[in-house]
């Protein structure tokens, strides 16, 4: 068994002596001060920096697009009409979605997919899962996005390289 003389033990730790403050003491003393300078310092600079709502935020929208999505309004032979959704700014610099038809071109080299999200066993995760599909399973009404490998911001008729159908609600 181990004894500890405590009249030695905590003679160390006196909060004054002959000579003035311990160590110690005079060691939290400086550590207490600088912790109080660290966090006058922080409160100061955040003092000088602007609020949220006050910082003037300049949103870009992309001029070159390769991919929409939106509703498919009518199918064809070997295409079909999307009502896509096109990203914009209004004058107030917020972001807007624009409404344009566009008919989308497809081909043997077009991929079709169907996204879904699966659970993933013991979490309350979901991860993506694409299964390829056919042209003739799309329906009026599905969700989809189309991309393709040219600019398409501007084009009213383009030939698409995939097509995926999103799910609605994930």
């Amino acid at each position: 068994m181990v004894t500890i003389n405590q009249s030695n033990f905590f003679s160390r730790f006196k909060t004054d002596n002959f000579y003035g403050p311990s160590p110690v003491k005079k060691i939290l003393t400086a550590i207490i001060i600088i912790m109080i300078l660290i966090m006058g310092i922080a409160f100061l600079k955040q003092l000088g920096q602007p609020k949220v709502e006050e910082v003037n935020q300049n949103i870009i929208v992309p001029s070159v697009i390769y991919n929409l999505a939106g509703l498919v309004k009518e199918i064809k032979e070997s295409s079909f009409v999307l009502e896509a959704s096109i990203p914009q700014v209004d004058q107030a610099g917020k972001v807007t979605q624009k409404k344009e038809m566009r008919k989308i071109n497809v081909t043997a080299n077009t991929r079709f997919s169907h996204l879904t999200f699966v659970a993933q066993p013991g979490t309350t995760a979901k991860s993506p899962l694409e299964t390829p599909m056919n042209f003739n399973e799309m329906k009026v009404g599905d969700y989809i996005e189309v991309i393709a490998s040219q600019d398409i911001s501007k084009a009213q008729d383009f030939e698409a390289s995939q097509v995926r159908e999103l799910p609605r609600n994930f």
